[in-house]
């Protein structure tokens, strides 16, 4: 399928990742087809990252447990890398007993399985504000993780492991975006529209299973995840029937794509 970036900066539209979300500003004014964007999100985001020469990585799980020699509590991250699919993971410290009596159980007796909590000055509490998510309390993070899958990070990786304490959102602007596109892709980015943007989630993005091994980059729309071992949650959700029948997204010609989106059709591959 042709790409999909050129095309929308060669129109004006804004393009950015902004805390890990996905943001188009179309320079028409006209919403973006919330459908559509979900359709198209992860092939978007890929053709940046192919674009910049850098990967990200998508929430995938978590899980609780005691490390190291020690046993001290902790809670690991998982995550999927946008680009080729490989899972690594970031490990933070966190505490897995109560911290006090309540409904006939002691302090310092074991969470329930999932459960953890954490300090105000723990790397976890860090990484949590960078994410803009909301939580009640230090010990309810179990109740958002799954808020993670809306987010793409970056951090420094060795072999599968992405160290905690550089693990944050990204954030790449239409300017960088479009500095680096070649030469002979025509493009006006670089204006900035008054209508406010379109942010988009992966609730509706279909996920497909990902080995551990590297591969290139990948030029189509077809989504590569892993979902191991820790995995908590379920993402895959049946896409909502169009009210046409449209050419698939790899049948169709640049204009006739970009024609369904000026409409606001919804096109499932």
């Amino acid at each position: 399928m042709p790409k999909i970036l050129p095309k929308l900066l060669g129109r004006g539209d804004n393009v950015a990742i902004e805390c890990g979300r996905l943001v188009i500003r179309p320079a028409s004014g006209r919403p973006v087809p919330g459908d559509w964007l979900a359709d198209n999100r992860l092939c978007i985001c890929r053709e940046i990252l192919e674009l910049i020469g850098t990967d990200a990585y998508e929430y995938v799980g978590y899980a609780t447990g005691h490390y190291g020699q020690s046993r001290a509590g902790g809670v690991t991250l998982q995550f999927a890398s946008v680009t080729t699919g490989a899972v690594v993971y970031a490990i933070f410290n966190a505490e897995l007993t109560r911290a006090r009596s309540s409904a006939g159980k002691q302090a310092g007796s074991p969470l329930p399985k999932g459960r953890f909590r954490v300090g105000k000055r723990s790397h976890f509490y860090r990484f949590w504000l960078s994410t803009r998510l909301p939580v009640r309390r230090l010990s309810d993070f179990h109740d958002y993780m799954g808020r993670l899958t809306e987010i793409l990070f970056t951090g420094v990786v060795s072999g599968d492991r992405i160290d905690a304490g550089t693990l944050r959102p990204m954030s790449i602007n239409t300017d960088e975006i479009a500095a680096l596109l070649p030469d002979n892709i025509p493009t006006s980015a670089r204006q900035h529209p008054d209508n406010a943007p379109t942010r988009i989630t992966d609730k509706k993005t279909k996920r497909h299973q990902q080995s551990r091994g590297l591969q290139p980059f990948s030029t189509t729309c077809v989504s590569n995840h892993g979902k191991t071992v820790i995995r908590e949650h379920g993402y895959t959700v049946s896409p909502p029937p169009a009210p046409a029948e449209p050419k698939a997204p790899d049948a169709q010609s640049v204009d006739e794509w970009l024609a369904d989106y000026d409409r606001g059709v919804t096109i499932h591959g």
